[in-house]
């Protein structure tokens, strides 16, 4: 039997009445001419999620593992082993590929041997139209939603997003793993967001160049509780942890004056009725408090005497 020349790996965690949309989707994907592989990671489920995915064993090139400890990362550096071909692709279990996206990360690949990472388009697969007030000019959706289109070309690490990610599996046969310091593990809602971000980022900085591929498109399903102003400023917060914790050195004057800014006026807007104006400001201030949360103290740095 012909070794498949790619992997596809995403962890799940109680989505048991989400998945088989989900699954269905994948069953409909256009095989690379020379295959490939399916791994998903149960992370601790308890809601049937392991029997839902395998129902689907007849219909996709599936192996299921379980990682019952909570962790998306800790999931995912379980599945390394499982890589077979030469590229891995990342995704999550809320994502809907379009039938050739496996068609067109192979080529990009195939294209581009001076690329290791490689990214693709991702669009909001929205359960009803949004309201006015949430407004790509107010928030960003690449955040929130991890909403991604740009061009085909040379891309940075940053333009290549979680649900749509692959990288070449030498990376981490040569011994590199996400950190399992970053991302949600099941123990606190208020986790530092930017699990893949992490690796992307240490990888760019190692020197491996980016291609982005827009023909490998994915839809992102957004829940409608993911609509909500809770949801989006817990998520601004979620953000803003990641970043504090993972790429800043101290809390800063600077940062501390905003904070206080952002904070007085995003207690001012909250009683008034739902608008742009008020999303931009409570977002921000929900984001600088994350970083403010994340970041280390600001170092003494005066002289003695």
């Amino acid at each position: 039997m012909t070794e498949p020349s790619m992997t596809v790996v995403f962890s799940t965690r109680n989505r048991a009445q989400a998945l088989p949309r989900v699954l269905n989707a994948f069953a409909g994907l256009t095989a690379p001419h020379s295959g490939w592989k399916l791994v998903i990671v149960d992370n601790g489920s308890n809601d049937g999620t392991a029997a839902v995915i395998a129902g689907f064993s007849h219909l996709l090139p599936l192996t299921l593992l379980s990682c019952p400890t909570p962790g998306k990362n800790r999931a995912l550096n379980l599945a390394l082993p499982e890589l077979r071909g030469d590229l891995a692709v990342f995704t999550d279990d809320d994502v809907l590929p379009d039938t050739d996206w496996l068609v067109q990360l192979r080529a990009a690949a195939d294209a581009h041997p001076e690329a290791d990472l490689f990214g693709g388009t991702v669009l909001p697969d929205w359960p009803s139209p949004p309201p006015l007030w949430l407004s790509e000019q107010a928030v960003e959706f690449s955040v929130l939603y991890a909403q991604q289109r740009r061009a085909s070309g040379p891309c940075d690490h940053a333009d290549i997003f979680g649900p749509n990610m692959a990288v070449r599996s030498a990376i981490f046969a040569a011994g590199t793993r996400f950190g399992e310091h970053v991302g949600p593990d099941g123990t606190n809602p208020m986790y530092a967001m930017g699990s893949e971000t992490e690796l992307l980022r240490r990888l760019g900085t190692a020197g491996h160049r980016g291609w982005f591929a827009a023909d490998a498109r994915v839809r992102h399903i957004i829940r409608p509780e993911q609509m909500e102003e809770r949801w989006i400023l817990d998520r601004a917060f979620r953000y803003g942890v990641g970043e504090g914790r993972n790429y800043a050195k101290s809390l800063s004057l600077g940062l501390l004056v905003r904070l206080v800014a952002y904070r007085l006026a995003a207690r001012g807007l909250a009683f008034l009725p739902p608008s742009p104006r008020r999303l931009r400001i409570r977002y921000r201030d929900r984001w600088l408090a994350g970083v403010a949360s994340g970041r280390p103290l600001m170092p003494n740095t005066s002289r003695p005497g």
